[in-house]
Order: structure tokens, then sequence, then C-alpha cells
């Protein structure tokens, strides 16, 4: 005998509602909850709170101006910005000091050195060059002054030279004269030698010429000097010399004031000689 099932009947509208609003809320509640099987990642401690990336720094114009303007001051100053800023935070800079008047000054010079910077620039280095030219005159100028000074002690050493050999050589016709003096019964106001260089003047510098040699020993241009100062002692000059002397009483006269005056200028380089000894 076969068997037998219900028939299927219909159900109502509600109720297929109600029973598909059910299955869906069971879905979602097991979507929702956490699967057995899914894997959890190990996820380690941080030592270190993660730090935002590079930000690269913005431009500003007037910050960076007037960072050196100020570095500007400061090199000016002869001082560093850090010993400026840190080393002397008690005393109050220039900036703090000055009016408002001046403050304003200030203000508008560096705004306009900014705004013409070019031109300042080309305006310096035509200062800079025309105090490098002025230099370079004066040390042109100092160069030849030197060099004609070294010319002119070069002309003055050769000229010493030239007259120490014209005075060796009228020394020894110097010592002949007075050794004829000496001997002589007469004497001619033209007979008497003077301790001077042919065509000198009769002065101090040229009888010490005469007398001192530069490339004698000091104690040789000693003797040289106390032998003439024997010669023309006055006492002895009158005794020597004017006694024998043929000529007129003013030409007496003039070779005893002669005589005198020699006398006190080698007594005056017998001291210089004593001492430089």
């Amino acid at each position: 005998m076969p068997k037998l099932r219900y028939k299927d009947h219909p159900e109502p509208e509600e109720v297929v509602d109600k029973k598909h609003k059910k299955k869906k809320k069971k879905h979602k509640k097991r979507s929702k909850s956490p699967s057995r099987h899914r894997h959890k990642y190990y996820d380690p401690p941080k030592l270190y709170e993660e730090e935002s990336g590079w930000i690269p720094p913005q431009h500003d114009e007037e910050a960076e101006w007037r960072e050196r303007l100020f570095s500007a001051m400061a090199e000016d100053e002869g001082q560093d910005a850090f010993y400026t800023q840190y080393s002397d935070y008690n005393q109050r800079s220039e900036l703090d000091t000055m009016s408002e008047e001046r403050y304003r000054d200030y203000i508008a010079t560096q705004m306009y050195r900014k705004r013409n910077a070019e031109q300042i620039a080309w305006e310096e280095a035509m200062e800079k060059e025309a105090k490098r030219k002025e230099k370079k005159r004066k040390e042109d100028q100092e160069r030849i002054r030197q060099e004609e000074k070294r010319m002119e002690q070069e002309r003055v050493r050769q000229e010493t030279i030239l007259r120490q050999l014209k005075i060796q050589s009228s020394r020894t016709s110097y010592e002949d004269r007075w050794k004829v003096l000496e001997t002589a019964t007469v004497i001619k106001k033209k007979d008497i030698p003077w301790p001077v260089a042919p065509g000198a003047s009769f002065s101090k510098a040229n009888v010490k010429e005469f007398l001192v040699s530069l490339t004698a020993s000091l104690d040789e241009n000693r003797k040289v000097v106390r032998k003439d100062q024997l010669r023309y002692h006055p006492d002895k000059f009158v005794h020597r010399v004017l006694r024998k002397f043929e000529g007129s009483e003013k030409e007496r006269i003039h070779l005893t004031t002669k005589s005198n005056d020699l006398s006190g200028w080698l007594n005056e380089l017998w001291q210089e000689l004593n001492e430089a000894s």
C-alpha cells in the first residue's frame, strides 16, 4: 500500500515574512561572531612612539633676511652671534637703546641696503679698488723715496772714500812740512801747515776727517790727535812758530786766533775718542 503524504498547503504571507526575518537575523549574528579558526597575528610591543615623516622647511624670505642682517651686525661688532645672544643676555642690545626716530632711520637704512644691494655692492667694490690704487701709489712713492735715499747714502760713501784717499796722500806732505817748519829760522804764512785736506775749509769737521782715519784703530787715532794737540797748544805754537814768523801784525793776530780755535777743536776731539774707548 503506498505511503500517504500530507498535502502541502500554502502558508500565509505573514508567516513567511516572519520566518525569513528570523533567518536573516541568525545569519547576521553568525557573521559578526568571530570564527573559531581565524588566525591572530602577533603584535610586538613598541619601544618608541611612531614619528611623523620629515617635513621640508618652508622658505621665509623676511626671516632669512633678518637673520643675515643680525649676523652681519655681529660680524661688524667683532662678536659671535651665540656669544652675543647667550653670554651677554644681561646687557641691552643697541636696538633696545635706540630712540624711535633713530630706530626708524636704522630700519629705513637697512631696507634701502636690501633693495639696492647690487648698487651698494658695486659702489663698495669701486671704493675698495680706489683704496687699493691709493695704497699702491703710496707704496710706489715710498719705494722710490727709499731708493733715492739709498743712492744718496751710496754717493756720500763714495765721496768719503775718495776724500780719505786724498787725505792719506796729503798726510805725508803734512808731516814733511812740519819737519821743515821745526828746522826753519824764518817762517812765512804759507809755510804753516794746517790739519785739513787740500781745498777743504778750515772747520772742526774737516779737521776730524783729516786726523781720524776710518781704517785705523782707536789707539792710532788717539796718538795722531795727541801729537797735534802738542803742536798747536797756544804756548808752544807761539814759541815754535810765531817767534820765527815774519809778517804784518794783522797776519800774526789772525794766526794766533786760528791756532787757538784749532787747539779747542783738538781738545774736544780728544775727549770724544776717550769716551769711545
